[in-house]
């Protein structure tokens, strides 16, 4: 696969706001300066998820919208506020079907504005249900459909491998839980299947982003870690062919009520075993993992919140501003 040059994050969607992180080279932040400026205004923080994309090469860059977010209007006030031109984008991914990651996309598309690639596994479609001791929601994904998101102007691709979508960026495809550690899960998740079967949710419509960029290494976007991010990040370093690990960011499903401080050792060693430049534990990670990923790599852990701009390599310069 072709590398990129350069690579820009944009977090339009995240669990929280921190103003008084500062910036660093490699990170931008919308801080104080920001929030607190008659010429700029706050952002907005909800449980979701929403990245922009962007790769560089002499000959152009390709930017993608990697999931929705929990609303629309969180995502389309903070891409406003962080100068991101949403009818720049060249296609949307969603990760899975869970409304954290879902929620924004016929909003998101609208607000696109041209008819725009939506790719994703062809499971995020079936309806899920979460049965608890004391309740069960019955379709936790009731607001993602295939009708929706062609009214709102998308144009599904539905794909269970990989997908290349320019220079050095590649979706995972389906994956598989690799790490025995990370084999550990909630319990209560159903799937209900086109055919009317009924079983336990593995969540098998999960997808992670890659991107490869030349002379820094392979930065992977794991939104929420339902195949363990360990196991993300070795599929990942096998289909692109590049081993050296640059980054991961994203949700890694460690905060989640029931699991073991095992699991989150463990993933916390595998990851400083990577030697990455860069950990980022957001969204559903939960603090004990941040603690330990802290500890084990403190020049690489980074807290990324809404707002967060990250770049790696050689991006243009001036290409955007705060608004």
């Amino acid at each position: 696969m072709t590398r990129c040059t350069g690579a820009r994050i944009t977090v339009l969607d995240e669990n929280f706001i921190d103003i008084l992180l500062p910036s660093s080279p490699r990170v931008r932040r919308y801080n104080m300066d920001q929030h607190f400026s008659s010429r700029y205004g706050e952002l907005l923080a909800e449980n979701g998820l929403c990245f922009l994309a962007e790769t560089f090469t002499e000959n152009g860059s390709t930017k993608i919208l990697f999931d929705a977010g929990l609303t629309a209007p969180v995502v389309l006030h903070n891409a406003r506020h962080l100068g991101v031109d949403l009818s720049e984008v060249d296609a949307v991914v969603l990760s899975h079907g869970h409304p954290d990651h879902f929620g924004g996309i016929n909003g998101v598309l609208e607000a696109i504005g041209h008819p725009t690639p939506v790719l994703a596994h062809p499971d995020a479609f079936d309806p899920r249900m979460i049965v608890k001791p004391h309740t069960t929601l019955p379709m936790i994904n009731i607001g993602l459909t295939r009708e929706g998101i062609r009214a709102a102007g998308g144009h599904l691709m539905e794909a269970r491998d990989p997908v290349p979508l320019g220079p050095g960026l590649l979706t995972s495809g389906e994956m598989k839980t690799s790490a025995e550690f990370e084999r550990e899960a909630p319990a209560g998740r159903l799937c209900v299947h086109a055919d009317g079967h009924v079983e336990a949710d593995d969540i098998n419509d999960h997808q992670v982003l890659g991107i490869d960029v030349e002379g820094h290494g392979l930065i992977v976007i794991d939104p929420c870690g339902h195949r363990g991010v360990v196991s993300s990040v070795d599929h990942m370093r096998s289909i692109t062919g590049t081993d050296t690990l640059y980054g991961v960011l994203g949700g890694f499903h460690t905060g989640h009520p029931g699991i073991s401080a095992h699991r989150i050792d463990n993933t916390a060693k595998a990851l400083a075993a990577y030697e990455p430049k860069l950990v980022a534990p957001m969204h559903c990670s939960g603090f004990p993992l941040k603690k330990a990923v802290a500890e084990l790599l403190p020049d690489a852990f980074e807290i990324v919140t809404a707002g967060t701009v990250l770049t790696v390599g050689d991006v243009p310069p001036g290409t955007r501003t705060w608004r």
